[in-house]
């Protein structure tokens, strides 16, 4: 009785290969190799195929055609842009649908909320970030110690008991050294006070306008309810931001000297009521007193 053979003796017992010519059977080439080396040979072969198609299909544009569904990497990036434009362009309308409610509010004459907001703000532990602004550091230092500072006595709310021409708060603690002179175009009046100081919003408001003009340098427009606006020119920096909300006495910016129009540290005030300029001198909530240029 023949023994069979073991499996492991089978799959490593050695054969050989040759290969022949047809005509003379001369021998051209023989290897010696078991079945065990046949098909570690085979699976070797096959895992380096397989590697070589992943890698050609994963880090080419082949995949792009190959992989069904598979988008390219422009496409996936100009979705990214486009959801990223339209994420701004939707917030962007929502500010300027708040922007554009509450400037209805006061046209109306119509109080509104008592809230310093700035849409586009970051902010740390509740408090913005006054980077934002480009605030030097000298600014910054001055800001910190605004809430500290005697807000010129007033008590808000004088307005329900004044005309609407009044000024319920004074922009800044100063003397006049130019006068209201709408023959020459000067529709407001200059305050001097020390560069740095800072400028006062003079009622409860939403800015308008906060921005640089080559004349005016930087420039804060606020509009009041009762169709009143105020208007602060050549300030050194802004603290507020177009759509702000401010109320009477908010620091809305910091004095300097900016602007063609500008020859020294002061500030520039305008006062209009119903369209019209009026000389904020005569309806400041106290006498300013007059300086020569």
């Amino acid at each position: 009785m023949i023994k069979k053979d073991s499996f492991w003796r089978r799959w490593s017992k050695p054969y050989r290969l040759t290969i022949l010519e047809e005509q003379s059977f001369k021998e051209r080439w023989q290897i010696s190799i078991s079945r065990f080396g046949v098909a570690l040979t085979v699976g070797t072969l096959v895992a380096i195929v397989g590697v070589s198609v992943f890698g050609l299909v994963a880090w080419t544009p082949l995949k792009e055609i190959i992989v069904p569904g598979y988008t390219s990497e422009a496409s996936r990036l100009r979705a990214i842009h486009a959801e990223t434009i339209a994420d701004s362009a939707l917030r962007q309308l929502s500010i300027q649908a708040d922007y554009l409610q509450a400037l209805g509010t006061i046209l109306r004459g119509e109080a509104v909320e008592n809230t310093l907001e700035h849409s586009d703000s970051n902010s740390v532990n509740g408090e913005s970030s006054l980077t934002d602004w480009g605030l030097t550091p000298e600014d910054l230092e001055l800001r910190s110690r605004v809430e500290e500072e005697d807000r010129f006595a007033l008590q808000r709310g004088q307005m329900n008991e004044k005309t609407t021409r009044n000024i319920p708060f004074a922009p800044i603690q100063g003397s006049v050294s130019s006068e209201f002179d709408p023959a020459v175009g000067h529709f407001g009046v200059d305050f001097v006070a020390p560069e740095g100081s800072v400028i006062h919003a003079v009622d409860d408001g939403i800015v308008v306008i906060a921005s640089y003009t080559s004349d005016g340098g930087y420039v804060v427009s606020i509009q009041h309810s009762a169709n009143r606006t105020s208007v602060y020119k050549h300030n050194k920096s802004l603290l507020v931001e177009t759509g702000d909300r401010v109320q009477a006495g908010d620091p809305i910016a910091i004095l300097g000297s900016t602007g063609t129009h500008s020859t020294g540290p002061h500030s520039h005030f305008e006062w209009w009521v119903d369209g019209q300029p009026l000389d904020p001198a005569k309806w400041l909530p106290e006498q300013t007193e007059s300086v020569s240029p």
